[in-house]
């Protein structure tokens, strides 16, 4: 059985606040917009806070879960529901996230795109 994360982040190709709040609502129902910037949106869905952050890394928009009230237990599960969705490049880590020293540097991450889904370091 696969372990739930505590919280869920994915990033995405270019990312579109409008599509991916369209996609959230078909998957959670009721999304209230607490903060849009353009660049950075909050949402609120229950008591879930979803954050956009547009410009996380190069082309790529983050998309955080801070409490994961979602249908997906891992970021990869989050991340190929995205990439079914909006079929956009979507990335995330290939593991959960520990802070500990020795592991410094050996997170790996996968991609989702038209190619595929595969491993690759970032």
């Amino acid at each position: 059985m696969t372990e739930r994360f505590p919280d869920l982040e994915i990033y995405l190709m270019k990312g579109d606040p409008a599509k991916v709040t369209e996609w959230l609502r078909s998957v959670l129902g009721e999304i209230n917009t607490i903060k849009d910037t353009g660049t950075h949106q909050h949402w609120r869905s229950g008591g879930m806070d979803i954050y956009m952050n547009a410009n996380a890394e190069k082309n790529f928009s983050s998309l955080w879960f801070k409490q994961n009230d979602t249908p997906w237990n891992t970021d990869l599960e989050a991340a190929r529901a995205a990439w079914q969705a909006l079929e956009t490049e979507v990335r995330c880590s290939d593991s959960g996230w520990e802070e500990s020293e020795s592991d410094s540097g050996k997170e790996g991450w996968v991609k989702l795109n038209a190619r595929g889904e595969k491993p690759f370091n970032w």
